[in-house]
């Protein structure tokens, strides 16, 4: 019998400290973003033409399950900050996730756009970017509500800009219980149109570059090579055959290596040294294996 009500004392003394991680940190800072309990990370990217696709596991809903079941195993009841709510989608053009928007939105009762089975959730930008509401209709003599999808108006993404998510989960009361930093893409994700790999189709955008464009947000200052093969080098000469840098495609641990999408490759409008080039016209010179070679130019202003 001692040994019985011992046990069940062990669990109870477990099942509090696991549900004080997050009641008291809640109950200390006034129910403030409880950080630093990454449960789970974005995965799987999948960029095609302004599309970008990205999946994470369930761990979070894993955990709070189990400590439920514990709770419900000596007869306690959950308190609403343990049970899981749902997710909330976010993106930004720069790493300051406080400027990110918010894109979308799933609850566990959103049985119409969102299937909580399995255990992977996944994400499509834009596709999945709308909202479920309840509009009034006439059905004969009488009204009714009807759940319809309602298209969100936010831009993008578009190809060649690079895109931070963030994936956030809230409780039952839609209180969020997590930092956006908790689950955040370090690196940016490219939305990019499928390239004809043809060697003469090789080009520079933007071109002219002036200075700047609207994808130097997310990455600062550069140009990128479109349509180049699967493996070649490109060089970039000035016009008075000074070389001023030497790259490869695809880049090893770049950003651009998107399988059949691929053939995108980045320049920083630096030269081999890291300084910034000058204005002006510069030429570039791509070889490819089977000795294949393309010339073209490009031109800077600032």
């Amino acid at each position: 019998m001692r040994s019985s009500v011992f046990n069940q004392m062990s669990l109870f003394l477990l099942v509090s400290a696991l549900a004080l991680l997050f009641i008291a940190p809640a109950a200390i800072a006034q129910a403030q973003i409880v950080a630093g309990h990454p449960d789970f990370v974005i995965s799987s990217f999948v960029c095609t033409d302004r599309d970008i696709r990205f999946s994470w596991t369930n761990n979070v809903e894993q955990r709070l399950a189990h400590v439920a079941d514990s709770l419900h195993g000596i007869g306690q009841s959950v308190p609403d900050s343990l049970k899981f709510g749902g997710y909330r989608l976010w993106r930004g053009e720069t790493r300051d996730t406080s400027k990110m928007i918010l894109l979308r939105e799933f609850t566990m009762a959103d049985t119409v756009s969102w299937t909580f089975v399995g255990s992977t959730r996944s994400f499509s930008d834009p596709d999945s970017i709308f909202e479920i509401k309840l509009v009034k209709t006439i059905v004969g003599f009488d009204s009714a509500f009807v759940r319809l999808r309602i298209k969100v108006d936010v831009p993008g993404p578009y190809n060649g800009t690079g895109y931070f998510y963030a994936v956030t989960y809230f409780d039952s009361t839609g209180t969020q219980r997590s930092s956006k930093a908790d689950c955040f893409t370090s690196f940016p994700a490219h939305a990019v149109a499928d390239q004809d790999r043809g060697l003469e189709k090789v080009w520079v955008v933007p071109n002219p570059y002036h200075g700047s464009a609207p994808w130097d947000v997310s990455e600062g200052r550069r140009i990128q090579f479109v349509n180049l093969p699967d493996n070649c080098k490109v060089s970039i000469f000035t016009v008075n055959g000074d070389l001023v840098r030497v790259l490869h495609h695809p880049d090893i641990g770049g950003y651009f290596n998107y399988g059949d999408f691929g053939g995108a490759l980045n320049w920083n409008l630096k030269n081999e040294n890291g300084k910034d080039v000058m204005p002006g016209v510069y030429i570039f010179y791509v070889e490819a294996p089977a000795n294949e070679t393309y010339q073209g130019h490009f031109v800077i202003i600032r």
